[in-house]
């Protein structure tokens, strides 16, 4: 029988090796969200700067400005909105995001956040319905990050629907506690990676040939603002049901 001492050593020696996977798949992680961040920056990019090198000729009418000028707002924006979401991630893990709680109208936020995503959403052919309870009340809360929560389920939601798809979004009481929910008819999630779909830098499919972009790190964003405001968040799926987006 083997002795105490080398019981220890074997449980110190797993433990080590526990640990060095743990280390090396976090370093895995990092290198393909650096790459990522590359890429996704890279793209709107290469459109900014091919259109300024266009209209440099002042020889195009004006709808082909306009619509040079266009596709530079919408790719700058794009840059934003990854930076910010850098930024956020970034704020959250050193414990520097506050929130301005006050009571706010749940119907207010929902609605804010899918006129925002109105445009995109029609764009690519999908349907958003909203289902809110009249008699939800108000929730203590901030306005602005809940709004940030809705915004980024319901982008991702848009992003892995197809053409001709569904989004409901829902809000019900349920006794002091409020249900909001993002239902789409999108390709799914494969089970092995439901558990992990709101760790950070964590994407099913983070290949640089990815068909759908981002940088993995929104739905991470809406786990933490949503336990911030103490509550909790969860994920369901049948799997992948074998749709895949266009390039």
């Amino acid at each position: 029988m083997a002795s105490s001492a080398q019981r220890a050593a074997e449980q110190a020696h797993r433990a080590a090796e526990r640990e060095r996977l743990r280390a090396e798949s976090a370093n895995r992680m990092k290198d393909e969200f650096l790459a990522t961040v590359s890429h996704e920056l890279r793209t709107p990019l290469t459109a900014i700067l091919g259109w300024a090198r266009i209209l440099r000729d002042a020889n195009y009418d004006r709808a082909r400005v306009t619509k040079g000028v266009e596709v530079i707002e919408r790719n700058a924006r794009a840059q934003v909105r990854i930076v910010e979401d850098i930024l956020d991630i970034s704020r959250i893990i050193t414990g520097k995001v506050k929130l301005e709680l006050v009571p706010v109208d749940p119907r207010i936020v929902i609605e804010a956040a899918v006129s925002t995503l109105e445009s995109t959403a029609n764009a690519v052919g999908v349907e958003v319905e909203v289902r809110v309870d009249p008699e939800l009340g108000a929730v203590l809360g901030d306005s602005e990050r809940l709004q940030q929560v809705l915004w980024n389920l319901l982008s991702n939601a848009i992003k892995f629907t197809p053409a001709g798809g569904k989004i409901a979004v829902t809000a019900v009481r349920r006794g002091e506690l409020l249900e909001i929910s993002v239902k789409d008819s999108g390709r799914g999630i494969a089970p092995g990676f439901l558990p992990h779909v709101f760790e950070r830098f964590r994407q099913d499919d983070a290949s640089s040939t990815r068909s759908v972009g981002g940088l993995g790190l929104g739905l991470a964003i809406v786990r933490q603002l949503v336990e911030l405001h103490r509550g909790t968040v969860s994920a369901e799926s049948v799997g992948i049901l074998g749709w895949e987006a266009s390039p």
